[in-house]
């Protein structure tokens, strides 16, 4: 072969090179752009006024409407609707109003990834010197200040004459999405902030609110507590779920008491809060926890897959408990091989147990219905019912307002567990890669956690798995435990 054809090889196959690169790179391209977009940065003057603070977080406020897809054309209309309303009220709204109006809006895309963060309420608004947990038979307090220390471990009843029940109905329409997912995160912001709550009309005055509480002796009393005032250092993304371990609420300073002693000797899936991933023997069981699907700080998600896989491989488990109760999601690709074929990674694995709550979200969601699909019957799926439905909207990502410092969080790729959504607006490319075609995410077992087993340190997913795995068969008949 003559130099002049392996010059001519050398550049078809640099050519062919630069293209395949090339189109590699426009597809990366259009699926960040497509799933991940930044959102433009503010570009406003110092505001003078609250009016005209108010008026530019709203105009800003606009681009949430151009990026979150989960909105139906009804909806996107009614939210533009009450954003005109909103910026011909600007500068009559109290900052909880403002909060409100704005949680509104995003509501309607009725979606669970479609929200401004209620994370961060404490930061910007007062609080009650109490926090709550929402059990299976209603909101606890499980941590206290010294003014709330008395109702420590009782369940509220009502405030400033409303029942709890009515209140977490009446401020559901700030949030929308699955209700279950609500009660358990969202809501308990709502009820810990008198000032929120008055904004809504449910509370007396906005600085302090009058709690109707069952003690823990069984008696009834009414208490009035005069709130907390915004905490700029209460550290986000601080959900209830934490309140329930043995570790001290960052940043807050010591003056919280726990329900529990420090020393208490608390589940699997709420010890060691820190790390969010945990594998260890229970008898002849592997107990495989998550409450990430994503690298955490100082725990690579990697690695613990490789951990998982190594102690499957060597101590040839026959039962596999796999725990998502605090699963709040992440990136469904790290865990979706893991998730595909955990049913048959050794030939001794007969059952595969999947703990599921109302906090199993995103791609929490993703790993029960991967498991599901693929697992057939060797999966039971036992607890409570998972934080979304089965066709939602997710990935996206946040935008801030630039005064109030409200950061709300947009949906833009379309998730469906029940079928293909190739050729619809929106489809999820990593739908094509993981199809799922599951027709429901209920578990065969309802086991629920009351406030009694957190108080016994009692986990009564655990205790029905363990009797039920002295059955290797397959194949469970759905049933409730009480």
């Amino acid at each position: 072969m003559t130099k002049k054809w392996l010059w001519r090889i050398a550049l078809w196959l640099g050519s062919a090179v630069i293209v395949v690169l090339a189109l590699f790179a426009i597809l990366v391209y259009t699926y960040q752009h497509q799933f991940y977009p930044q959102v433009p940065a503010p570009h406003f003057s110092a505001p003078q006024s609250i009016e005209e603070a108010q008026r530019q977080d709203l105009q800003y406020f606009r681009h949430y409407l151009e990026y979150d897809r989960a909105y139906t054309p009804a909806a996107r209309a009614e939210a533009s609707r009450l954003l005109e309303e909103y910026l011909f009220r600007a500068g009559h709204l109290t900052a909880a109003e403002f909060e409100l109006g704005v949680a509104r809006m995003a509501a309607l895309a009725d979606n669970g990834h479609s929200k401004v963060y209620p994370d961060g309420f404490r930061r910007r608004h007062n609080s009650l010197p109490c926090l709550l947990y929402h059990f299976s038979d209603g909101y606890y307090i499980v941590r206290a200040r010294p003014a709330c220390q008395a109702l420590l471990g009782g369940r509220l009843l009502g405030i400033d004459g409303h029942s709890t029940a009515q209140i977490a109905d009446r401020m559901f329409r700030y949030a929308l999405g699955p209700r279950n997912h609500y009660d358990q995160y969202i809501a308990p912001f709502y009820l810990e902030s008198p000032e929120l709550l008055h904004a809504a009309g449910l509370a007396a005055a906005p600085d302090q609110v009058t709690l109707h509480v069952l003690l823990q002796d069984g008696t009834e009393r009414d208490a009035t507590l005069a709130a907390d005032p915004a905490d700029p250092q209460w550290e986000e993304r601080i959900t209830s779920d934490f309140y329930l371990s043995a570790e001290p609420v960052p940043a807050a300073g010591s003056s919280w008491s726990a329900l529990l002693p420090a020393d208490a000797q608390l589940p699997f899936f709420l010890s060691d809060f820190a790390n969010p991933f945990h594998a260890m023997r229970v008898g002849d069981a592997l107990y495989v926890g998550f409450r990430s699907n994503q690298d955490v700080k100082g725990h690579p998600i990697a690695a613990f897959l490789a951990t998982v896989r190594q102690q499957i491989a060597t101590n040839k488990p026959r039962i596999i408990i796999l725990d998502l109760r605090l699963d709040k999601g992440g990136d469904l690709t790290t865990t979706a091989d893991l998730m595909s074929h955990i049913t048959t990674l050794v030939p001794s694995i007969k059952r595969v147990f999947v703990l599921t709550s109302a906090w199993t979200f995103s791609a929490g969601i993703s790993s029960v219905a991967l498991a599901r699909e693929h697992g057939g019957e060797k999966v039971t799926v036992v607890g409570e019912q998972v934080g979304d439905r089965l066709r939602f909207w997710g990935e996206g990502g946040t935008m801030t307002l630039p005064n109030s410092k409200i950061t709300l969080r947009f949906a833009t790729g379309l998730h469906d567990y029940t079928r293909s959504c190739l050729g619809e607006r929106g489809c999820y490319w990593m739908m094509r890669l993981y199809p799922m075609h599951v027709r429901t995410l209920l578990p065969e077992v309802i086991v629920p956690y009351t406030f009694a087993d957190y108080r016994a340190l009692r986990d009564p997913l655990l205790d029905y798995v363990s009797q039920a795995s002295a059955n290797t068969e397959p194949g469970v008949t759905p049933r409730s435990v009480p």
